[in-house]
C-alpha cells in the first residue's frame, strides 16, 4: 500500500497542483518562492494539524471572492436555499486535498473504512479532505452582528471587521467556523473526475497514514516538553526561577557540608548505574549513527551518554551528551564543544530513528502513545523540510542517501540479510530542498519541479504548477542520459534558478559574469544558472528546459565550415554552413551561414514548448565602414574591442588591423587564424587579469551577447 498522489487546491500559490509521489523518496525542487515550503506546510496542516489553517493560507486570488460573499450577506441576508448555495460557493474557495492511495485486494481489511463500494478488487482509493463551514448560517449571523457594532460608530478610523476575511482572521475565528471534513471519492469516470460518495470519519486516514515532520532545527540539548506553550509561559518562568534558586542557594555540590556528602555519594552511584543502562539501551541507535559517516572517520569522536542527576531534576528533566575521543581515557568534552554540523547530523538522525521506532511501537512508545492495541499504520509519510539548513555541504549528501534506509532499518520493514524492503509497511520520504549538493545524490526521476508562473505574464495571481521529472528521466533516450551525467559532473542548480544561460566554452563562462556585473545590473539579483556546454550538445537539454519551462538564454558559436565540412573563416557567397547542432536542431533550425547571419533580431527569440528561449550567436559587425564576420566568441570579443589598447598591444592583432586598413585584407580571416592559435583558457584569464588590474579597465561584450543578456534581463524583470 502506498500514496500515489496528492491533489492540492486553494492553498497559497498552490491553486491547483498534483504532486505524484515516488514509492520511496520524492524530492521537491524549484526556485525561491515557488511553493516547496507551502507544499510541506499544506500536507502537515491537512494530515496532522488541521487547526493550523490561517486565512492567509487561502490562495490570494480567492480573498476578493470571500469578501464579496460577505458583502452580499450584508446587503441582504440569504434565505435557507441561498444559504446552501453560499456554503457551496465558500467551500469552492477554501483549501482541499485529495489523496490517492494504491492498495492490493489483500489489504481490504486495512482500507475497509475508505472503500467506495463492495465491488473494489484492488487499485486506487481516493479520499478528500476539505475545509468547509461548520454552520454557514451562524458564521454569517455573527459576522453581521460584528459589522453592525462597527456601523454604529461614526469613527474615521478602520474598525474590525472590515470584511469577511478580516473577521475570519481574528483570533480563533477561522478554526471556530471552518473545519475539516473527510469524504470518500470515486474516480471511475476519468482520471481527473471525482464524485463524492459519502462522508468519512477523520480517524480513518489516521489509521492508514502516520505523518512525521522535521521542519525546523532544535538543539540536541533542548528539552522536549510539549506542555510548555512558549518561551514566556508561566510554567517555564517558574521552572527557571526555582532552578536558579536551587543552583545558587541550595545546591549541595557548592561548598558541601557534612550533611551533603551522603546525598552526593548516593547521587554518584545512581549516575553510574543509570549511565551504564543508558549506553546499553542506546547501543543500537549509535551503531546506526555510524552508517551516516559519523563518528569514527577521520578522528571523529565516539558518542556516549552520561546521566546527570541532581536536585534540579525535580524541576527539569536533564540528560547530558558528551564525547570521548579516546576510549582508554577518562576525559570528555560536552556537546556544545563539537562542531555544529556534527550536532545537527546527530539531531536529524535521532529524529528519524524516533519516528521509525514510534511507528513500529518499539519499547514503551506504544504504552506512552496509548496505541498498544491499535494496528500499525501501513503507510509512514515523513516530511523533511530543507535539511541543508542544518547540515554542511559535505554532510548533506551522506544524510539524504542514508535517511530512507534509516527509516527502514527495522525487522518489520527490511530484511537485514538481503536489504530488501518488506511489503507490509510502506515508508515514503518527502524532502524539500534548495541544495544542489542534495540533488547531486538523487535520481532525477525522484524530482518534482515547482514552476512559478512567468513574471511577465499578466495574470490575477502568482501560481505554481508541479512538473513530474519521472516522466522525463524515465525515458532511455541518449540525450537525457547525457544531460543526467553532465549535470552530475557539474552542478544541479538548474533546478533552483530563475533563468539559465548556456555558454559555449571556458572563456564565456569566465567573462560573461563580468559582463553581467558591468552592464546588466538587473541580472545581478537574480539566481542565474550558467552551464558550459558546447553547441554540439546544448540542444540535448531541450526536453529538460521545456519540462522546467524556465527562461533560457543560449550563447553559442556560429562555427562556420566549408563544403568539405572543415573549419574556416566565415565568408559570404561561398555556401558555407554552420557546424553547430543547436542552431540546426533546436533554434532557429537553420544551417546555411548566410541564413543565420541575416536572421532578424526578432528571430532569435522563441517559445520552445512553453519555455521562453533566446539563441544568441555571432552576427555581422561593422569595422571602418566594412562588414566583418566572426566565428567564435574570442574573435567577436576582439572585434567589439578592436580599438581597445589591451588588444592593440597584441602584435598579431595590431598587424591584422594595419593590413585591413591599408591593403583591405579580410579581417575575418586574420582573426580566425589568430584565434586558432590561442589557448582559449589563457585568453580568458588574461582578459580577467586586465579587468582586475584597474577598475577603469573595461571590455565591451560582443553585440550578440549584449542582445541576449538584455533579453534575459527583460524576461526576468517583473511586469509593472
Amino acid at each position: 500500500m502506498k500514496i500515489t498522489s496528492f491533489i492540492l487546491k486553494n492553498y497559497r500559490r498552490l491553486v491547483d497542483v498534483t504532486l505524484v509521489l515516488d514509492d520511496k523518496k520524492t524530492v521537491l525542487v524549484g526556485a525561491n518562492n515557488s511553493g516547496k515550503t507551502s507544499c510541506i506546510s499544506a500536507l502537515h496542516t491537512f494530515l496532522k494539524s488541521p487547526d493550523n489553517l490561517k486565512i492567509r493560507d487561502i490562495s490570494k486570488q480567492n480573498w476578493k471572492e470571500i469578501q464579496n460573499l460577505g458583502k452580499k450577506t450584508e446587503s441582504e441576508f440569504p434565505t435557507s436555499e441561498e444559504m446552501h448555495e453560499r456554503a457551496d460557493d465558500l467551500a469552492k474557495l477554501l483549501p482541499s486535498l485529495d489523496i490517492d492511495i494504491t492498495a492490493d485486494v489483500s489489504d481490504a481489511y486495512k482500507v475497509r473504512d475508505i472503500l467506495p463500494d463492495l465491488e473494489w478488487r484492488g487499485g486506487t482509493l481516493s479520499v478528500r479532505i476539505a475545509y468547509e463551514a461548520v454552520d454557514i448560517s451562524k458564521l454569517f449571523r455573527d459576522f453581521i452582528d460584528a459589522k453592525n457594532v462597527v456601523s454604529g460608530h461614526n469613527a474615521k478610523v478602520n474598525l474590525w471587521p472590515k470584511d469577511l476575511c478580516d473577521y475570519l482572521e481574528k483570533g480563533q475565528n477561522l478554526s471556530k467556523y471552518i473545519r475539516q471534513k473527510h469524504y470518500i471519492l470515486s474516480r471511475k469516470q476519468a482520471p481527473n473526475a471525482s464524485d463524492i460518495l459519502q462522508p468519512l470519519k477523520s480517524d480513518a486516514l489516521k489509521k492508514l497514514i502516520r505523518v512525521d515532520v522535521i521542519s525546523e532545527q532544535r538543539g540536541l540539548g533542548a528539552e522536549d516538553n510539549t506542555e510548555q506553550k512558549g518561551p514566556y509561559s508561566e510554567k517555564q518562568r517558574l521552572n527557571k526561577l526555582l532552578r536558579e534558586y536551587y543552583d545558587r542557594i541550595l545546591n549541595p555540590e557548592d561548598f558541601p557540608e557534612e550533611k551533603d556528602l551522603k546525598v552526593l555519594g548516593q547521587q554518584q552511584e545512581l549516575e553510574e548505574g543509570f549511565t551504564n543502562r543508558l549506553n546499553e539501551q542506546f547501543k543500537d541507535p549509535f551503531e546506526e549513527l555510524k552508517n551516516m559517516g559519523y563518528p569514527g572517520i577521520g578522528g571523529n569522536p565516539t558518542v556516549e551518554i552520561a546521566a546527570k542527576i541532581s536536585g534540579t531534576d525535580a524541576l527539569q528533566k536533564s540528560s547530558s551528551v558528551r564525547y570521548r575521543f579516546d576510549k582508554d581515557e577518562e576525559e570528555f568534552l560536552p556537546e556544545s564543544y563539537l562542531g555544529l554540523g556534527y550536532q545537527n547530523l546527530i539531531y536529524l538522525t535521532f529524529r528519524l530513528l524516533e519516528f521509525r521506532d514510534k511507528w513500529m511501537r518499539v519499547g514503551k512508545s506504544a504504552l506512552i502513545e496509548g496505541k498498544l492495541e491499535e494496528m500499525i499504520e501501513p503507510i509512514h509519510l515523513v516530511l523533511l523540510e530543507e535539511p541543508e539548513v542544518n547540515l554542511h555541504a559535505q554532510v548533506q549528501q551522506v544524510f539524504v542517501s542514508k535517511a530512507y534506509s534509516t527509516l527502514r532499518n527495522h525487522p518489520n520493514l527490511c530484511d537485514k540479510s538481503t536489504k530488501i524492503d518488506k511489503p507490509d509497511y510502506q515508508t515514503q520520504l518527502l524532502i524539500s530542498t534548495h541544495s544542489s549538493h542534495i540533488i547531486n545524490n538523487i535520481d532525477f526521476k525522484d524530482l518534482r519541479y515547482f514552476k512559478r508562473n512567468n513574471a511577465n505574464e499578466s495574470i490575477l495571481m502568482d501560481h505554481t504548477f508541479i512538473a513530474n521529472m519521472s516522466e522525463l528521466f524515465s525515458k532511455p533516450k541518449e540525450a537525457l542520459l547525457f544531460v543526467r551525467k553532465h549535470l552530475k559532473l557539474t552542478h544541479c542548480d538548474i533546478f533552483f534558478a530563475d533563468g539559465i544561460i548556456f555558454v559555449e566554452g571556458q572563456a564565456e563562462r569566465l567573462l560573461v559574469p563580468e559582463f553581467i556585473t558591468q552592464n546588466f545590473s538587473g541580472l545581478t539579483n537574480k539566481y542565474i544558472s550558467m552551464l558550459e556546454v558546447s553547441g554540439a550538445h546544448t540542444h540535448k537539454y531541450k526536453e529538460l528546459v521545456e519540462k522546467l519551462g524556465i527562461v533560457t538564454l543560449v550563447m553559442t558559436d556560429i562555427d562556420s565550415v566549408n563544403s568539405d565540412k572543415k573549419s574556416c573563416a566565415p565568408e559570404r557567397g561561398v555556401e558555407q554552413k554552420s557546424n553547430n547542432d543547436t542552431l540546426k536542431k533546436w533554434h532557429p533550425k537553420k544551417e546555411l551561414l548566410e541564413d543565420l547571419v541575416d536572421l532578424a533580431e526578432s528571430g532569435h527569440a522563441t517559445i520552445s514548448e512553453g519555455a521562453l528561449l533566446y539563441i544568441a550567436y555571432q552576427k555581422p559587425m561593422e569595422v571602418l565602414g566594412k562588414e566583418v564576420l566572426s566565428r567564435t566568441f574570442e574573435d567577436a570579443l576582439i572585434l567589439a574591442n578592436f580599438e581597445n589598447e589591451y588588444f592593440q598591444r597584441k602584435a598579431k592583432i595590431k598587424e591584422a588591423k594595419a593590413d585591413f586598413e591599408k591593403n583591405g585584407e579580410p579581417l575575418s580571416k586574420s582573426l580566425y587564424q589568430y584565434v586558432q592559435g590561442l589557448k582559449k583558457g589563457d585568453f580568458a584569464f588574461d582578459c580577467l587579469f586586465y579587468l582586475a588590474d584597474n577598475t577603469n579597465n573595461k571590455l565591451t561584450p560582443p553585440e550578440y551577447m549584449r542582445d541576449g543578456l538584455k533579453w534575459l534581463e527583460t524576461q526576468l524583470s517583473p511586469k509593472v
